[in-house]
């Protein structure tokens, strides 16, 4: 049994490591607002947007949605960057999705609604702490658009925005969808993965480092027209795969695995 002076020593040492815990957790969050205030300045008339997302807290994030580029801007004109930053966050009395359902004349567009449907597919496996982001974090009507001269700079920046989403928030699992998002995503990680599936087949994730990777055919129209058929049943898979190695990670934080 302890003694109470051992067992006073242990509380102290306790407090002190949650103390710098939360010194820790304080400086990271002030690096990566700092960073993410930074990248989102205006470029070529438009606020880049780097996510989507129902959380305070983006940095505790388990889960990225990905795919290739977004398609709607947020217009400089019609917006200030301190509010599209508070949106960002969720704070100040604004939200990711007031904002853009304003920006976009509340028209969702079809990409935005599958993903919205894939997002509670994920809720019902428990999976809530979600970024929706993009390897290019940069707004062009097509993807093809990101070449043209008045878009210079576009890609690099939204590149720039998801390596630092990346390194920041350290996601348990990165859901990719479409084959342009997975080989823009594979030049950026050094890394090979595989192309979308093109069955209903059980979806087997790619580990690199500590994220799980499930590439799957893209959520964005045309694509999406081809495979929608089948889509209800396999993005359940995703979201059940998703869930389990999520509970892994889980597992191996508490010291319950090897």
């Amino acid at each position: 049994m302890l003694s109470i002076e051992a067992c006073r020593t242990a509380s102290v040492e306790i407090d002190d490591a949650v103390q710098r815990e939360a010194v820790m957790k304080e400086r990271l969050d002030h690096e990566f607002e700092a960073a993410i205030a930074r990248l989102t300045e205006p470029l070529n008339g438009q606020f880049p947007r780097p996510w989507m997302t129902d959380l305070t807290d983006p940095l505790s994030a388990k889960v990225f949605i990905v795919g290739k580029n977004q398609a709607k801007g947020y217009d400089c004109g019609h917006i200030s960057h301190k509010r599209h930053v508070d949106a960002l966050f969720n704070r100040s009395g604004e939200s990711c999705r007031r904002v853009y359902d304003e920006m976009t004349g509340f028209r969702p567009s079809p990409t935005r609604q599958n993903i919205d449907y894939f997002r509670s597919v994920l809720a019902s496996e428990g999976i809530t702490r979600v970024l929706e982001t993009n390897v290019i974090c940069y707004s062009t009507p097509m993807s093809s658009d990101l070449r043209l001269p008045h878009h210079r700079g576009g890609a690099v920046r939204g590149t720039e925005i998801f390596l630092a989403l990346l390194h920041f928030v350290r996601p348990k699992v990165l859901v990719v969808h479409g084959s342009g998002t997975r080989d823009t995503l594979v030049k950026l990680i050094k890394a090979p993965l595989p192309a979308p599936s093109i069955t209903n087949n059980d979806p087997v994730p790619s580990v690199i480092g500590e994220m799980s990777i499930f590439v799957i055919p893209s959520l964005a129209p045309p694509q999406w027209n081809h495979w929608h058929a089948w889509a209800s049943p396999y993005l359940a898979k995703v979201a059940i795969a998703a869930a389990s190695v999520l509970r892994g990670h889980a597992l191996n934080r508490s010291g319950n695995l090897g």
